[in-house]
């Protein structure tokens, strides 16, 4: 039984750093890239490998693989973010031999990759799950093509290692569910977030425990920012939040068809007179929920107008700390105030995931960064300070390996050590900066349609009450 996975490696991040072993002496580190370095050097190491009895190339000299790898994307002029693949291939304690475990990593890696790309296969001892790497180059050396990381890469890695598994007479997961859909929500689970399809059950559950009819659970979908179909000839019943690109099945959350009718049904029961009496009342005046409409009314306040669009010419210009501030205050309503929600489910899901975005805006107010264009001179000091430092980190771990005097060996560890100290915080940093990117364009997303939501909202509150005095 192999249970499989990859992920990307990535040309400014360093996450395999800590792993790194053994330099290869064949190839001059100057002309390559260091986090391809990096990982190779972490599959290629021989303290888990039995030395290099269990280190294999395909299309490549493994001595000389990261030259090979680059000299196909200089061929071919193909540079980018991603440059190349770190994936696994686990298998069951005492299951395999070493050789065995090797055998089928290598043919897992021809029939994935054999015909397209360069990859190194090795097979670490270190464990008692023994345990197969592969590191591929992100390039074709057929036609220069990236690969591009996609579900069905992960979902054929996985059928690949399986038959092979089969032909060598090992166990497989059956019918296991496909691993890579639970991943994401594993890690987001574990931070203390929520999915936005825990967000959408929880509100489904609060509104059904509320409503008495399915036009009344409808409207209150609506009023938390969804759109439902509740199409009694539809098979499948389905619910889309304004800022998402496709709709849920409610029937896979637990909610069947069955279950809503029966509980809807199960609330005309109690109190039969009274709730029918403000259900009638409701169906012909619908209650809508503003007049809390605190990302209008900050907008308003620091006289800051959203754009439109997220576009490369306005995003070095755009305020991101006005909107993690109005963030914050979003994140503070939402503790204090039990008649406060914010109607989009986006906005919703990003309050629970409220220590990550007190890091993010403590980090723009310690370094007093406002706009992108001063988020990205930042992080591009910070990555100039970490490189600085690791490379005179990495010339006294040179100098550890020549070094035969005792004491002065345990001296120049000891600096490493307090290099390594340095670089901490300074990872820590450039980690939150990083974030702050990818959610920089997200958040702009969300508070315009929050502050377009809340306008609406409003409005027909104020038409309501202009009818009402007619």
């Amino acid at each position: 039984m192999a249970t499989t996975g990859f992920w990307p490696v990535y040309n400014h991040l360093k996450e395999t750093i800590a792993y790194a072993e053994n330099p290869d002496k064949t190839v001059d580190r100057k002309f390559l890239d260091d986090d391809l370095w990096q990982a190779l050097r972490y599959v290629e190491n021989s303290d888990k490998t039995d030395r290099t009895m269990y280190v294999s190339a395909i299309n490549c000299p493994k001595q000389k693989a990261y030259e090979y790898m680059m000299r196909t994307k200089r061929r071919f002029h193909e540079t980018g973010k991603v440059v190349g693949y770190h994936g696994f291939q686990s298998f069951a304690a005492g299951e395999v031999t070493p050789e065995e475990a090797h055998r089928i990593g290598l043919e897992t890696a021809r029939r994935m990759w054999g015909d397209q790309y360069e990859v190194v296969v090795t097979t670490h001892l270190n464990t008692d799950n023994l345990h197969n790497h592969f590191c591929w180059n992100s390039s074709s050396f057929v036609t220069g093509k990236k690969n591009r990381n996609q579900i069905k890469d992960h979902r054929r890695l996985r059928e690949v290692s399986d038959a092979v598994c089969q032909e060598y007479g090992k166990s497989v997961l059956q019918n296991a569910p496909f691993y890579g859909g639970e991943k994401g929500k594993y890690w987001i689970h574990k931070d203390g977030g929520k999915t936005h399809r825990d967000i959408l059950r929880e509100d489904l559950e609060r509104c059904l425990r509320e409503a008495y009819s399915l036009q009344d659970l409808n409207r209150r979908m609506n009023a938390l920012g969804y759109v439902c179909d509740f199409n009694p000839n539809h098979t499948h019943w389905t619910v889309r939040a304004v800022d998402w690109e496709r709709a849920v099945r409610i029937d896979k959350l637990g909610f069947t068809k069955e279950r809503l009718m029966k509980e809807l049904d199960g609330h005309k029961l109690w109190g039969y007179s009274s709730i029918h009496r403000v259900g009638f009342y409701m169906l012909d005046h619908p209650i809508y929920k503003p007049p809390i409409q605190p990302v209008n009314k900050e907008l308003k306040r620091r006289n800051y107008e959203l754009p439109q669009t997220y576009t490369a010419v306005g995003v070095a210009a755009l305020m991101i700390v006005i909107l993690f501030l109005i963030l914050m205050l979003l994140i503070k309503l939402a503790r204090e105030r039990n008649d406060y929600t914010p109607q989009t489910p986006g906005l919703r899901k990003l309050i629970t995931e409220a220590p990550k975005i007190e890091q993010e805006y403590r980090l723009l107010i310690d370094n007093k960064v406002s706009s992108m264009q001063e988020l990205y001179d930042f992080h591009d000091d910070l990555e100039a300070q970490i490189k600085a430092l690791e490379a005179q980190r990495q010339k006294i771990r040179n100098k550890i390996r020549r070094c035969l005097d005792a004491n002065e060996k345990s001296a120049l560890k000891q600096q490493a050590k307090n290099i390594t100290k340095q670089l901490t915080p300074l990872r820590k940093q450039n980690k939150i900066a990083e974030r702050i990117e990818h959610r920089a364009p997200e958040l702009l997303k969300m508070m315009i349609l929050e502050r377009d939501l809340e306008i609406q909202a409003y409005t027909k509150q104020r038409n309501m009450n202009y009818d009402r005095s007619r």
